[in-house]
């Protein structure tokens, strides 16, 4: 099924729930559990970002996905890619749906880092994609 997207002229496929995402940048965990309590049969994602994940860690991610919502972990990662590795693969196990990768000069280690991460969802039946920025 599509649906007409009238900001850019084209057609979107997959119900607005898929495509939504919604920022949890607020610096009380309190405060984002209820908005995902509220938010959450209309909004397909909600994006935890650096604050957030301090303060909460990753039983917070955990949370927001024991009450049904997809994550986008937004922390940015970027190191070496041995790092970068392993910091991919313990996301994907937390549970998050999507993070995002700043490669600055690694851009090799992203087919390595997908194609494990593809290896682990098959193996775990999880689901993960990965963003990567580009960074100068």
């Amino acid at each position: 099924m599509s649906q007409y997207w009238p900001f850019s002229g084209l057609t979107r496929y997959g119900a607005l729930r898929e495509r939504l995402i919604v920022s949890l940048d607020l610096g009380d965990r309190r405060a984002a559990l209820k908005m995902v309590d509220q938010l959450g049969r209309v909004v397909g994602m909600f994006k935890i970002g650096k604050q957030l994940f301090v303060s909460g860690g990753p039983e917070f991610v955990r949370e927001v996905r024991r009450r049904g919502a997809e994550v986008f972990l937004d922390l940015k990662f970027h190191d070496t890619p041995s790092s970068l590795m392993r910091t991919a693969m313990e996301a994907t196990r937390l549970g998050v749906r999507m993070f995002d990768v700043h490669l600055n000069g690694h851009a090799e280690s992203i087919g390595r880092v997908r194609a494990e991460i593809n290896r682990l969802c098959r193996t775990k039946g999880c689901a993960s994609r990965i963003l990567s920025r580009w960074r100068c």
